[in-house]
């Protein structure tokens, strides 16, 4: 079971786990990084990508500790006791034996094996990060060891399974601890690589190639919405460590959570369900407007703006971002708006870029449309999983509770009321 109970309610506002402003500014932080490694002529690698990440979470930890102690357990830590190796060394048994198995799933599967982008930038990073962790893993488990205060976690209790050939956790537990790794292992092998390559286009673009074009202008604030967002996104499934309290709670723990998440992404999406069933952008905006016209730059303002908020809903959830996992509240930012802005206003804006019932016979327009409110009607399956899930913590419940009178959109939901926040009742639980 997860440590906190299903949704009773908490008294007072909800409290979030980071601030907006501080992964913001340690965002900022890390770019000026890297605009430095720009005109040093440091342009493409592994390691950059490596530094980016170290750099913007030391700041965002940082500065969560001197701006925002109220929320940074590490500031917390005490010695408890001293240090048990037997059971530092059952948990370094259980952490090497789940690299090792994700090791092997990485060489059996063909989708790891391809020269693809993908297996290009993630496998020679795998050379730094498994001999990374696998030395560095023993220090942590010893401090951990000496200032949890709970050291027999599942870690420990799996490896006392796997050396002494008992059950030593619950079906929950074991779930849930797979599932967290599947998380890491799919999408970091995803982020990872779009994070290299971001970070090279900012390394690399020539910006007197973007002041001669419009068009140019329009790829480049595309692309740098996206470097914001992969920032967090890519740096989110690194930073899963307690002691910074950004480690995993509980996983998405439905089948169909996990099918509505896992298929809008490569290679599913690109692959299989994109072309096959939901192919809905035959138009695009470009095609509409002409280039550099009075509706051409409006189409281009709201395009990016939209962007620019998906991307800034990334920035709230900082160093806690991830994909189907809880790693604590965070309600700043445009949270404070809405619970699920990234999915909105990304959703928003695909409607402006596709413009699919600007097709040229109205049969074809509304073909085109139903496609693409098929594909918003998977990021509603998403939210409502995710709301499903996350209401067996009682900060969330007070939180979306919240939402139904403060945000943004509370008076849709009222017209459209199966968008309104319900708690769960008892018979619903998938704890």
């Amino acid at each position: 079971m997860p440590e906190s109970s299903y949704h009773p309610l908490k008294k007072g506002p909800a409290q979030s786990e980071t601030s907006f402003w501080i992964n913001l500014a340690a965002f900022v932080f890390t770019l000026g990084v890297l605009a430095f490694c720009r005109y040093a002529g440091m342009v493409r690698g592994t390691i950059l990508f490596i530094l980016f990440a170290v750099i913007i979470t030391l700041s965002v930890v940082v500065l969560e500790r001197v701006f925002y102690p109220n929320t940074c357990v590490y500031r917390k830590w005490k010695i408890r006791r001293k240090i048990n190796w037997q059971r530092v060394f059952y948990k370094e048994v259980t952490l090497l034996v789940t690299m090792g198995i994700i090791g092997f799933f990485y060489w059996l599967l063909p989708m790891y094996d391809k020269q693809t982008e993908f297996t290009d930038e993630y496998l020679p990073f795998l050379k730094y990060l498994v001999p990374f962790m696998s030395v560095s893993s023993v220090p942590y488990f010893a401090l951990m060891d000496k200032i949890d205060e709970k050291p027999d976690d599942v870690y420990y209790r799996i490896g006392d399974g796997i050396l002494h050939f008992k059950k030593t956790v619950s079906r929950f537990e074991l779930g849930n601890y797979i599932r967290s790794w599947l998380v890491k292992a799919f999408w970091l092998s995803l982020m990872q690589p779009y994070m290299v390559n971001d970070i090279y286009w900012f390394l690399t673009v020539s910006w007197e190639k973007i002041k001669g074009s419009p068009i140019e202008w329009f790829w480049a604030a595309d692309s740098f919405c996206f470097f914001i967002d992969l920032a967090y996104a890519s740096t989110g499934y690194l930073v899963n460590l307690k002691i910074l309290n950004t480690q995993t709670r509980t996983a998405e723990p439905t089948l169909f959570g996990w099918i509505v998440a896992v298929m809008c992404y490569w290679p599913f999406w690109g692959i299989l369900f994109y072309p096959y069933f939901f192919d809905y952008n035959h138009v695009g905006w470009m095609m509409v407007f002409q280039t550099g016209s009075a509706m051409w730059w409006i189409w281009f303002v709201l395009i990016i703006l939209l962007e620019f908020l998906y991307a800034m809903a990334t920035v709230a959830a900082g160093i806690r971002f991830s994909n189907l996992t809880y790693r604590g509240l965070w309600n700043t930012g445009l949270y404070k708006y809405t619970k699920h802005p990234a999915y909105v206003y990304k959703n928003i804006s695909w409607w402006l870029i596709a413009m699919p019932f600007m097709a040229s016979s109205w049969q074809m327009a509304l073909k085109l449309s139903l496609l693409l409110l098929g594909n918003n009607l998977i990021y509603y399956w998403r939210a409502k999983t995710e709301e499903r899930h996350l209401s067996h913590y009682p900060e969330y419940v007070t939180y979306a509770l919240e939402m139904n009178e403060k945000s943004i959109f509370r008076g849709v939901a009222r017209i459209l009321t199966f968008l309104k926040y319900k708690t769960p009742t008892s018979n619903e639980r998938i704890f």
